[in-house]
């Protein structure tokens, strides 16, 4: 019954990792879509015939988006949860989120967890630039990768709004 219970626990983990992750994937895709189209019509059939299509991926999204926010500096300084955040100084750490979510969406979308027999957790380990890392499909792990996500795509949203606002 706990080994059962584990796994689902595990199942349902992965299954929100990858919601967050496709959804951010999205807001990226969103992003460059406004970015580069005005006219409606265009803009679906942009996403439906370029964005949406698999030879655009995840990596290309992230590439692009790091390229218009590198050309657009004046975006500084706005209300995220508690505080202040200023893009201007933290390009460097947004990119890092992001590129932290398609880590860990593309070690659990394609690496195999096991059960850790000491603590009787799921985990995932695997290798990351040279590095060995593991994850532990726990709740602790949920909720922080949820945290990011929330982070992430509050900032997605408003340098999008700022940003399209002008145009």
């Amino acid at each position: 019954m706990v080994e059962e219970d584990v796994s689902t626990k595990a199942h349902n983990i992965r299954s929100r990792v990858l919601n967050y992750a496709i959804i951010i994937e999205m807001e990226l895709a969103n992003f460059i879509r406004d970015y580069f189209i005005e006219n409606d019509d265009k803009k679906i059939k942009f996403g439906e015939w370029i964005l949406g299509k698999e030879f655009f991926t995840f990596e290309q999204k992230i590439q692009i988006f790091q390229k218009i926010i590198g050309e657009n500096i004046n975006l500084e300084i706005f209300v995220l949860g508690k505080g202040e955040y200023n893009l201007g100084q933290n390009k460097k750490g947004l990119m890092r989120k992001i590129r932290y979510m398609q880590e860990i969406r593309n070690v659990i979308a394609h690496q195999h967890p096991f059960r850790d027999e000491g603590n009787n957790e799921i985990a995932i380990k695997y290798n990351f630039n040279g590095k060995k890392k593991e994850i532990i499909l726990n709740e602790s792990f949920s909720n922080n990768f949820f945290k990011e996500y929330c982070e992430v795509s509050d900032i997605l949203r408003y340098v999008s709004n700022e940003l399209f606002k002008k145009q």
